[in-house]
């Protein structure tokens, strides 16, 4: 692949939240998970464990753990204001988009895999690293989903200490390895509107920080305004 074609492919990756309930090939999970053992890890820990979940009856339980987890998300998010509230969760329904995807993967991290780090490391960012080697391999996931025409959600929610505990319970995880997050992975009901993205020059600085480019407080607010406006008109 050139760069032109990957590029294409980052661009194209997109949260999706609305799933036909099409089924997904087996084959089609195992080279998204195939694709995310080959991710970067510190020391090449490979921290990672992937569970499958296609069960209708386990499915149903897991939506009722985020029906209850997703009130108190609803209520914490009233409290920052109507402007800078985050919309999706303050819409949130019984049946959230990701209800629908056939195929769930839970990426499981083994945090003691962390003693193969360098000891400055793991003294000193040792959590770090280990949530950055899983994000890696999350990232591939989703990418990987998207060269075989899938659409996929990261469900964040998954991760939250009242979820984790549900969950790990429900489908007996192992009390050392912890839930990094969870993705949905399936078949788009519609296609996503373009993402705003910022623009590269305003980010990008050579052998030292240009101050002139430094944003402001009210600068960081009214992008993350933006941010809200656009998420709001998202159907």
């Amino acid at each position: 692949m050139d760069y032109e074609g990957f590029l294409e492919l980052v661009k194209t990756r997109r949260s999706i939240r609305s799933f036909k309930p099409d089924s997904v090939p087996d084959s089609y999970v195992d080279q998204i998970i195939e694709a995310a053992r080959w991710a970067p890890s510190g020391a090449n820990s490979q921290p990672w464990e992937f569970l499958v979940i296609k069960n209708r009856e386990l499915k149903e339980k897991i939506l009722q753990f985020n029906k209850e987890s997703s009130e108190h998300s609803r209520k914490m998010e009233t409290t920052r204001g109507q402007e800078m509230a985050y919309p999706p969760v303050l819409r949130h329904t019984d049946r959230p988009g990701f209800a629908e995807a056939p195929g769930w993967i839970i990426l499981l991290g083994d945090a003691r895999t962390q003693k193969a780090y360098p000891l400055t490391a793991y003294l000193n960012r040792g959590d770090a690293i280990f949530q950055s080697s899983l994000a890696s391999a999350f990232l591939y996931m989703h990418l990987a989903a998207t060269t075989l025409g899938l659409a996929s959600q990261w469900v964040s929610g998954t991760a939250s200490p009242y979820m984790q505990c549900l969950i790990k319970d429900l489908l007996k995880i192992p009390e050392n390895l912890e839930i990094y997050d969870m993705m949905a992975v399936g078949y788009p009901v519609r296609q996503p509107r373009p993402r705003m993205v910022r623009g590269g020059n305003s980010m990008m600085h050579y052998d030292g920080y240009d101050s002139s480019k430094a944003r402001t407080d009210d600068d960081v607010h009214s992008f993350i305004l933006s941010l809200r406006q656009e998420s709001a008109a998202r159907p």
